[in-house]
């Protein structure tokens, strides 16, 4: 079981979440979200485009009869728009009170973390840490960036 209440950065809500992360990659860097959001990962699937939706929105998928809308998740975070590969996914996750789909460059895997493990991330240039990101952690010679399903919920929720 994840143990969460070693990092004072993450809410009460985090840290009784419990369970492990799932890890994708975006630009080349790796991030995972909490597994108890995330619901399935889905390889090829045809996106329907919405007429009028931001750049942010790639379109829609029929998920077994629901609805999903399908966003470009490196948008979310800042990144630059990421191209559709053979080695991308989209992430099913429940994000806020709906299935949301993240569009990822590639599914690194499932982990559990021990709570000492992560560590809160740097204020820079007197910025605060950015909200969507609950916590850091080193796995050999790459760092894992931990996020926040509620801050993404609300910045999806503003691209769309």
């Amino acid at each position: 079981m994840l143990n969460l209440s070693a990092n004072p950065a993450m809410s009460a809500k985090d840290k009784a979440a419990g369970g492990g992360w799932v890890g994708f990659e975006l630009a080349g860097q790796r991030y995972a979200l909490d597994i108890l959001c995330v619901q399935e990962v889905l390889t090829k699937v045809a996106i329907e485009a919405v007429p009028g939706a931001p750049s942010a929105v790639l379109g829609v998928i029929n998920l077994r009869g629901r609805i999903v809308s399908v966003v470009d998740l490196r948008q979310c975070l800042g990144l630059p728009p990421g191209e559709d590969t053979p080695q991308s996914h989209i992430v099913i996750a429940d994000i806020g009170d709906e299935l949301m789909g993240l569009r990822v460059d590639g599914i690194a895997k499932a982990c559990v973390i021990v709570g000492s493990e992560i560590k809160s991330v740097p204020a820079t240039r007197g910025r605060i840490p950015d909200p969507l990101v609950l916590g850091m952690v080193g796995t050999g010679d790459h760092l894992l960036t931990l996020l926040n399903t509620q801050q993404l919920a609300l910045v999806a929720a503003a691209l769309m």
